[in-house]
């Protein structure tokens, strides 16, 4: 596995962008009322293979997971919220 270095955090900003201007082409798509089945998407550039989330874990190591979400971070650093943490009181 490769380091996470700078080089990796400017990938995952490139990432970022990358999938934001993807869904601008798929909204554009719905917009104009076309089928579903046969969305556009931009090429995926062959740089974003292998990228990782590198986020710090609790080791302090970095994340290596590379199951990542438009955000550039894997499910366990940068997913959906789990929800309220404390119980409400009637």
């Amino acid at each position: 596995m490769r380091p996470v270095t700078n080089d990796q955090a400017e990938l995952r900003k490139r990432w970022v962008k990358h999938n934001k201007a993807d869904k601008a082409i798929t909204h554009a798509w719905f917009a104009a009322g076309m089928p579903h089945g046969q969305l556009p998407s931009l090429p995926f550039p062959p740089e974003f293979h292998g990228l990782c989330c590198g986020a710090k874990t609790r080791a302090g190591t970095p994340c290596k997971r590379r199951d990542l979400y438009d955000s550039g971070r894997c499910r366990l650093h940068g997913g959906l919220s789990t929800g309220p943490k404390r119980k409400r009181t009637p």
